[in-house]
Formats: C-alpha cells, structure tokens, sequence
C-alpha cells in the first residue's frame, strides 16, 4: 500500500463513499435503501447547515476510507426532512424493506424525532429562542474503512485528523457513538483514548477530553 493521503471529500467522491460505505456497513438500515440513498446521505452530510467536514484517507486513486467529523445541525433529521419523497417511493417499491425490524425501529425512530422537533419549533416562545445555546458538541459521526485495507492505518490517520480540527477549533471534548457489541471498533477508540460514557447499562457513547496542547 502507497503512503495514505488524507484529503477533503467532494461531490464527485460521493459514489465512492456510498459503496465503501456499502462494503464496510452490509447490515445498516441506510444501506439497504441502496446506493442512491447512501450518497444522498453523505452528500446532506457535506451541504447541509453543518459545521463538519467529510475527509477520506485514499492508497492512490482508491477510496480506503472515510471520516465525517465536527458539530452537526440535523445530521439524520434534516436528511429525511429533505429526503421524504425519494426514501417514501423507495419503500413503496421495495415493500420488502419494511420487513426488517431494524428499518422498522430506524424509521419510528425518525418519525419520533421529527415530531418532537416540529413539536418543540411550536412551542418555544421567542424569548426563549432568544437565549444563549449549550457549547455545541464535536462529535465523530460516521467513520468508516474498507474491509479490504483494514490494518493500513487509514482509521487511526482519519480518527488523528478529526481530533486536530476539534483541538484547531478550540472544542474541549470529542463524542461518538458505537454499537456496544462491536467489541472491535470499542476496542480501537479505547486504544486512541476514548472512554465509555453514561450507564450503566451502557448504550455505546464513548467521550474523548482533549488536552490543551
């Protein structure tokens, strides 16, 4: 393998996201909406009202893996918001897709969310919009290698590139979220110095403090 470059992901790279996407994540309900779905997915995470940035770590040409990473304004939200029609004609095709108990879950999930969310817009009177905000959290969103380049290095040089931009940006902590029972990936944050957060019982949110270097 030649030396990894780590570079800024851009539109055009977005079908190869959502295919390494496909090979690293088989089993995600994302992926089963298909390709189309996932590169709508990523490229929200590039457009919409973010303050994030997707990088990807590449062996020449090839994609072996990506990153998207920083503080995220309805990262899953904003995405079926501005997705609706396209995910809706994808189910009505593909009614087998509601078959799966986790799209099921997936999507009460989102429909919970977007209720509460619309539910909260109503309800929040203008003054206390008016009032200062928590510090927004930086958080690791999605990281992903390509099976195939697992034990390059890719995963740590991206997770290494996320945690200089949060120092760069002044953020006293990272988060991120992993499946409890991926003992692998949990096993690869700890190495990096990442903690378990909350519990027990313990639900997957793992927090990274940053020294002040």
């Amino acid at each position: 393998m030649a030396e990894l470059r780590i570079a800024p992901i851009a539109r055009g790279d977005l079908t190869a996201v959502a295919a390494l996407h496909a090979r690293a994540f088989p089993d995600a309900a994302l992926t089963a909406f298909g390709a189309e779905a996932v590169r709508r997915y990523y490229q929200w995470l590039l457009d919409g009202p973010h303050d994030a940035a997707l990088v990807g770590a590449w062996d020449g040409a090839a994609l072996v893996g990506f990153c998207a990473a920083g503080v995220f304004r309805g990262a899953m939200n904003g995405f079926l918001r501005a997705n609706r029609g396209y995910l809706a004609a994808q189910i009505a095709r593909h009614p087998a897709l509601l078959r799966s108990p986790l799209i099921r879950d997936r999507i009460a999930a989102a429909l919970r969310i977007t209720l509460k969310f619309s539910r909260l817009s109503r309800a929040v009177p203008a003054t206390a919009a008016a009032a200062p905000s928590p510090a927004p959290s930086f958080g690791v969103l999605s990281i992903a290698t390509d099976p195939a380049a697992r034990g390059s290095g890719a995963g740590r040089a991206l997770m290494a590139e996320a945690e200089a931009r949060a120092r760069r940006l002044g953020h006293a902590r990272m988060t991120l979220t992993v499946h409890p029972d991926n003992a692998r990936a949990v096993r690869f944050y700890e190495q990096l110095g990442w903690q378990r957060s909350g519990g027990p019982p313990w639900a997957g949110a793992m927090l990274r403090e940053l020294d002040r270097r």
